[in-house]
């Protein structure tokens, strides 16, 4: 946000009882804070988008929103797909393997790293 970076959760696309243990996952999802949205699709084939994770998350008008700037509208963000500035809608991002996306919101940050090192398995 306005250059800073703003970590991705842990938890998105997870549900949690009212014990406080999760009791369900939707198909996307994050297990951890590294920013990797894992796609787990009952049908193979399945297209996500960005904007399915950003409504699982809650942000862009909906109710984790970063900053008060995210309730206006979604046109006002920029989107990089592995480093290449993206200039269609940020909701209309189809998510692919390994593809690394950038979330930026009023000042561009001097570099979007192109390349991340998933870990082995993914």
């Amino acid at each position: 946000m306005h250059g800073k970076p703003v970590t991705v959760p842990e938890g998105i696309g997870v549900s949690v009882g009212p014990d406080g243990r999760p009791n369900g996952i939707s198909s996307l999802h994050t297990h951890d804070a590294s920013g990797i949205i894992h796609i787990e699709a009952p049908t193979a084939g399945q297209r996500y988008t960005l904007g399915q994770v950003l409504q699982e998350w809650g942000v862009l008008g909906g109710t984790g929103c970063i900053g008060p700037e995210c309730s206006s509208a979604a046109g006002k963000w920029n989107v990089y797909v592995n480093g290449k500035v993206k200039t269609w809608d940020v909701t209309g991002v189809v998510l692919g393997a390994r593809d690394q996306i950038a979330l930026v919101y009023g000042e561009e940050p001097a570099f979007i790293q192109p390349k991340y090192a998933f870990p082995d398995g993914l």
